[in-house]
């Protein structure tokens, strides 16, 4: 049997059986493997299990904790480089080094320093110190690392979301929610490896249909309401600093914040107006005639009308009874 065809026979085995390697596989025919995958430079995973007499998941468990780093050749595709496993099967086992009296969980180490994994991984190989597997999970010296990696700092849930926890609450992507602020112009700060957006704005932003058409209102259905002009209405959202919300092509305003603003100013029609003058839109439905007829003869009969506040135009009951009945009667 080649050396080729006995790599081949070892890597089935190595795929298919569940058994530990030292059942069917000796140092001296890891030492041929080694001989055979020695003019390659790259490896895949498979052979590079093989090289190092290890089976896949142990390889793939090394990529992961940052051991070994592979080299991406297609978008599902990596590989092992032949000098880092010759490195890494050279290596002879290292006493460990630094303060191991308090240990944490990667989970503990990622929530409590400013970086990701792969740095914290980078860092400890910088400094020469070592993780300690028990029990099949990894642990780091928290004192170590406390000397050279920058701890999170702490925010005000008041007023900031963590981008992890928008993800989490509402079920978005990352790129949705940046997408999402760049177009609403959300305010927001990339503090270390967090990324921090302005409550109150991503609220208003996030507002849904029901909630705008109960709670706000657009510069048009304010005027109607509040009987006031456009330049009124301006006016005093600026000098008050309201905040409004762009939907569409539409800004929309607080209702209460408006009412607190504006309700005082609606127009205060003395009681004798409204007992003995009537608008012209009543009118109009009383008499189901159309404005510019309305309009004509209420001028030719010269009909009393006040203007009161609001630019309301009122015209007298008894005058318009008279007009329209004797048009009636014509």
């Amino acid at each position: 049997m080649s050396l080729v065809t006995f790599g081949k026979y070892v890597r089935s085995h190595l795929e298919s059986t569940a058994l530990p390697k030292s059942h069917f596989i000796s140092v001296k025919q890891i030492t041929q493997i080694q001989k055979v995958l020695s003019d390659k430079e790259l490896l895949t995973i498979t052979e590079a299990a093989e090289y190092l007499g290890v089976f896949r998941p142990t390889v793939y468990a090394r990529i992961k904790e940052g051991e070994l780093v592979p080299v991406r050749v297609s978008i599902r595709t990596v590989r092992i480089s032949l000098e880092q496993l010759k490195r890494d099967s050279n290596r002879l086992p290292q006493p460990f080094k630094g303060d191991y009296s308090i240990l944490i969980t990667k989970e503990e180490a990622l929530e409590r320093y400013d970086v990701g994994l792969s740095w914290i991984y980078k860092r400890m190989k910088d400094e020469g110190i070592r993780t300690k597997i028990i029990k099949g999970k990894t642990y780091f010296p928290r004192k170590e690392l406390d000397r050279f990696l920058p701890l999170r700092k702490h925010y005000n849930p008041d007023e900031w979301y963590d981008v992890a926890e928008l993800m989490k609450r509402d079920g978005l992507t990352r790129k949705y929610i940046s997408y999402f602020i760049r177009r609403k112009g959300i305010t927001c700060h990339r503090q270390g490896w967090t990324l921090l957006i302005h409550k109150e704005s991503w609220d208003k932003a996030k507002l849904v249909r029901g909630d705008i058409d109960k709670n706000y209102l657009t510069v048009d259905q304010a005027r109607k309401l509040f009987h006031i002009g456009q330049k009124t209405f301006y006016d005093g959202v600026h000098e008050a600093g309201l905040q409004g919300i762009r939907e569409h092509n539409f800004m929309y305003y607080s209702k209460s914040e408006l009412d607190r603003l504006f309700k005082d100013k609606t127009p205060k029609i003395p009681p004798e107006i409204r007992r003995n003058y009537m608008r012209s839109g009543d009118a109009l439905k009383k008499n189901h005639i159309g404005q510019k007829r309305f309009s004509d003869e209420t001028r030719a009969a010269g009909i009393t009308k006040v203007k009161t506040e609001g630019n309301y135009v009122w015209y007298k009951k008894s005058e318009l009874d008279k007009l329209f009945k004797k048009i009636s009667d014509q």
